[in-house]
């Protein structure tokens, strides 16, 4: 296909709990509802379903392309456990993964066809052992700042962290479980995002420096957890951020400078905005008719607080 297995080694065996052939997990943790947020929980909690105990034997693989003449890359990653770390990817590298797996109840996905690279970890184990301190599945990937990319990613119970910087982002999809999330934009999208989708399940999301995805539009969907946004570096006249939250705080923080305009529809939700002029439910900052950068942000909250603060 184009694309190198470079190496597959560490192995090695240790105590762990292994399990029956059944539904793949990451399809269980990612596409299960409220059933699937339960188990995540459990393994992100350390509690173990009933299953025999067996040993787990480590391998680590790794793949790289090097660009050869691609225009764009489409990127798909699915990881149901353990921990994800994206980077930028060095000068002439189109994409560079490694993979660390337990072979007893998962597989290492790498599908690689011109233009499109699907990525991640898939299982077939009811076993659970994401107690803090073990052993767990890992996945880090570089990606081209060289090309335009369409990034997609699904997580289940994982801890991520993802550092969009300089990425050459048209498309950004990301989706988790019951997980710890990390995102960062550390250098501006040399390209112009249509929306970034954020939709975030049980978790603790924080993004900082989104200004920097050059986005019309970021929208973030949260059921349960604690969200933080934060917008620096916006460099865009106009921005619009909608965010829906079910249970948790939602906090989205602006440079002080940007002109700010916010719409509300909560219930049992308590507004912290201070700055703002409040209308109903609308809130505006003194000067959002003469801002150059101006911000406007739709919030739906059932249950929690919502924060609007500035960035010194």
């Amino acid at each position: 296909m184009g694309a190198r297995r470079l190496l597959k080694k560490e192995r090695g065996r240790g105590d762990g709990r292994s399990a029956r052939n059944g539904p793949s997990l990451n399809r269980q943790v990612l596409h299960g509802g409220l059933g699937a947020v339960v188990l995540a929980f459990a393994l992100w909690g350390g509690m173990a379903l009933p299953s025999p105990v067996a040993a787990q034997t480590w391998s680590t693989t790794q793949y790289e392309r090097q660009i050869r003449g691609e225009t764009e890359l489409r990127v798909e990653v699915e990881y149901g456990m353990g921990t994800v770390t994206l980077l930028p990817a060095g000068a002439g590298v189109l994409y560079r993964a490694r993979v660390r797996y337990d072979e007893e109840g998962f597989t290492p996905i790498h599908d690689f066809r011109p233009g499109v690279l699907r990525v991640g970890v898939e299982g077939s184990s009811r076993r659970t052992s994401l107690r803090r301190g073990e052993q767990e599945g890992e996945l880090t990937l570089r990606l081209s700042r060289e090309l335009p990319l369409r990034l997609k990613m699904e997580f289940g119970a994982v801890r991520s962290e993802l550092d969009l910087g300089g990425l050459h982002l048209q498309q950004l999809d990301l989706s988790t479980g019951a997980s710890d999330t990390r995102v960062r934009v550390s250098e501006p999208n040399p390209g112009e995002l249509e929306r970034a989708n954020f939709k975030v399940g049980a978790a603790a999301f924080v993004a900082t420096d989104l200004g920097r995805l050059n986005a019309r539009e970021i929208d973030v969907e949260a059921g349960v957890g604690d969200v933080r946004l934060e917008l620096g570096g916006l460099t865009r006249s106009q921005t619009r951020v909608r965010a829906k939250m079910g249970l948790g705080s939602l906090e989205i923080r602006v440079p002080d400078t940007a002109g700010v305009r916010m719409t509300r529809s909560t219930f049992l939700s308590s507004v912290n905005a201070p700055g703002l002029e409040r209308n109903g439910n609308v809130y505006v900052s003194p000067n959002w008719d003469r801002a150059e950068v101006q911000v406007e942000i739709h919030v739906e909250s059932a249950f929690g607080s919502v924060s609007i603060l500035p960035i010194r």
